[in-house]
């Protein structure tokens, strides 16, 4: 991640660099039942594996999930590296004042992440058929109030 300077802030924001801070936290939910990974710091070919496992114990019904990466970010002001105004981020912190672990979201979050991902499945097939149903009943009803005689 690059630092986003904004013009006029004293602020820099940037990816948390702190030792031991993870570079991601990665999850997967199975879209058809309420199986999930659990998180892994770090490295996403455990939670991979999981889900090809899980796939494979309950059938490609079960081959969709829900991935969800968390990365820490961090504000911090803004210090000039040679007093002329090069913006440059104060040091990295020590791991005695790494950030706190992150509790995991509650069962309603998970839920609603998954429910929001399954209908969005349907949002283009439906959006796509109800255009072709009021083309159709349009051209209907233009065509009956025709004078055919």
């Amino acid at each position: 991640m690059t630092r986003t300077i904004l013009k006029g802030s004293d602020l820099v924001l940037s990816a948390e660099r702190a030792q031991g801070a993870p570079d991601g936290i990665y999850l997967a939910e199975c879209m058809t039942c309420p199986a999930a990974s659990g998180r892994v710091d770090s490295d996403r070919g455990p939670v991979a594996r999981w889900a090809i496992l899980h796939t494979q114990q309950h059938g490609l019904n079960h081959g969709q999930f829900l991935v969800t990466v968390e990365r820490h970010w961090r504000v911090d002001p803004i210090r000039s590296q040679d007093g002329h105004g090069t913006a440059m981020p104060p040091p990295a912190r020590s791991a005695s004042q790494a950030p706190a672990t992150h509790r995991a979201p509650g069962r309603w979050g998970a839920c609603w992440r998954r429910t929001v991902a399954w209908l969005g499945r349907f949002a283009g097939p439906l959006v796509l058929t109800t255009f072709i149903v009021a083309a159709g009943l349009g051209g209907y009803l233009i065509g009956t109030g025709q004078d055919t005689g």
